[in-house]
């Protein structure tokens, strides 16, 4: 008689535990799938935020690399009658402005992007005061200029055109 109730009780119990696991399997899926459907709308939302200002970063970043290229920063900053030395102080000066104005374009690009702009500028620095370390006390600032521009044409590997090539090559990338 036991038996009997026992076996009675199993089949109204056992077949609504299988159908209340499967319900909340069920549930379950649908929640996780509702709950990525969510996330990949944030992150879409946050995309559509931050393109433009990552395609700013970008803009600026070249701009940054187009002014520190020492054939343009050179004309830049060249005024008639300064010495050498007024010409090395001002440059270098001029160059790290730059750098440190855009400094925060970095949260937008990736590392080694970032690393290649650095690297460039220090190399363009370090041009600057090689050549002005090199120049006769009595140059003016157009000697140094002149010396600056042809050593920097006879760079093997231009450091402000591999950054270049970096920062243009990631930007493409957002498209």
């Amino acid at each position: 008689m036991v038996g009997v109730w026992i076996t009675e009780v199993l089949k109204f119990f056992l077949p609504s535990l299988v159908l209340l696991f499967i319900a909340r399997m069920i549930v379950q899926a649908y929640l996780g799938n509702e709950a990525l459907k969510r996330e990949e709308a944030r992150k879409s939302g946050n995309r559509q935020i931050t393109l433009p200002l990552r395609l700013q970063a970008y803009e600026r970043l070249v701009l940054l690399l187009e002014r520190i290229t020492p054939a343009h920063a050179v004309t830049r900053v060249l005024q008639p009658g300064m010495t050498a030395i007024q010409f090395q102080i001002l440059l270098t000066q001029n160059i790290r402005e730059e750098f440190e104005h855009n400094m925060v374009q970095q949260i937008y690009v990736s590392a080694q992007a970032w690393a290649m702009i650095k690297s460039a500028k220090e190399e363009v620095i370090r041009l600057i005061n090689t050549i002005a370390a090199e120049t006769d006390s009595k140059a003016t600032a157009n000697d140094l200029a002149m010396m600056i521009i042809e050593r920097s044409a006879e760079w093997d590997k231009n450091p402000v055109q591999a950054a270049l090539v970096q920062v243009k090559q990631e930007a493409g990338e957002l498209f």
